[in-house]
């Protein structure tokens, strides 16, 4: 049996209201750095897919939603302290629930 992997739009629209730490972390570094690769690089997702990744999710609807709203350093430097913040809760989270890091 072979599984077909969801095109672009599908993907989209599917992902479309909900927001992952992964995306949280992409939102605050895009914010900051302009560059969708380097926010992609720094959220966590591979060298490899980096590019590809960035470009898909500068198009992922709250990602334009956060970037339409202006915002200032000091807003900024809350949305990275609560993105560590979450961060540090879900390594928590992990360790209490045996999951490793993969």
């Amino acid at each position: 049996m072979r599984i077909r992997q969801m095109a672009f739009s599908s993907r989209l629209k599917a992902h479309r209201h909900i927001l992952t730490l992964e995306t949280l972390k992409f939102i605050s570094a895009y914010l900051e750095s302009g560059n969708a690769r380097l926010a992609a690089l720094e959220s966590g997702i591979p060298e490899t897919y980096a590019t590809r990744q960035g470009q898909w999710l500068k198009k992922h609807p709250m990602v334009i939603a956060a970037l339409e709203k202006e915002l200032d350093l000091r807003e900024l430097q809350k949305i990275k302290n609560a993105v560590n913040k979450i961060d540090q809760l879900m390594g928590e989270c992990k360790n209490l629930l045996g999951i490793e890091e993969g």
